[in-house]
């Protein structure tokens, strides 16, 4: 009898060693984790990374030119695309919300540029009126860091190269009600909302045509030099 007592003691001892040396196992492993997660952070924390959203897409055509055959979301695309481009020669990591004539949620947008971090998220857009011509930028009533500044400058480069009128930096939403863009209020980087002027101004549209390698230039340019800072 003593000597199966003895047996179960020492089994017993055995089994809060291996317990011990378990937690010890998975402790070290979660720092292991910790550690090199933060040097992957750290590591992407230098890289510069902008979300282009290229307004509508798919289904959603946005607006159109009087004859209705020129589409918004066609030039959004296509502007948006030389952009990136131009971006990319900089070494500016950019994440598209879409690359083709796709459909893609409001929400699906801002998800993407949430989860990758961006550091700038810029919605490309044509405007659209009876009458109306020129450039203009819609920022959050509430700015976030720099975005007013950012697009400022964005419309004055614009406006020199176009020979477009400048309509100025936007606040909120066109209803002057006290909302946002959508985007504007669910990316959590710094946001502007970019009209390329009007796409039922025939003169707009001409230059827009003329002027869009330039225009994608200096859009790029105005986001490094806003990012970079």
């Amino acid at each position: 009898m003593k000597s199966i007592s003895k047996s179960r003691g020492s089994d017993k001892g055995k089994s809060a060693v291996l317990i011990v040396a378990s937690v010890i196992v998975i402790i070290s492993f979660l720092a292991a984790v910790r550690f090199l997660s933060q040097i992957v952070y750290e590591h992407y924390d230098d890289e510069l990374i902008v979300c282009l959203d290229a307004g509508h897409g798919g289904s959603d055509a946005g607006a159109a030119s009087t004859d209705g055959k020129r589409l918004e979301k066609d030039d959004n695309l296509a502007l948006t695309l030389k952009v990136k481009d131009e971006l990319e020669k900089m070494n500016v990591k950019v994440v598209l919300t879409r690359e083709d004539d796709t459909y893609i949620s409001l929400k699906d947008r801002c998800k993407r540029a949430n989860k990758a971090h961006c550091d700038l998220f810029v919605a490309i857009h044509r405007n659209s009126s009876a009458k109306g011509t020129g450039l203009e930028a819609w920022i959050s009533k509430i700015e976030k860091n720099g975005e007013r500044s950012a697009a400022k400058r964005m419309l004055s480069s614009l406006s020199d190269i176009t020979g477009l009128e400048n309509r100025g930096v936007k606040r909120g939403y066109r209803d002057m009600s006290a909302n946002n863009y959508y985007v504007n209020a669910n990316t959590n980087m710094p946001s502007i909302l970019l009209e390329v002027g009007f796409i039922t101004s025939e003169n707009d549209n001409r230059v827009f045509d003329e002027k869009t390698d330039e225009m994608a230039a200096s859009i790029a340019k105005t986001i490094y030099d806003a990012i970079s800072e």
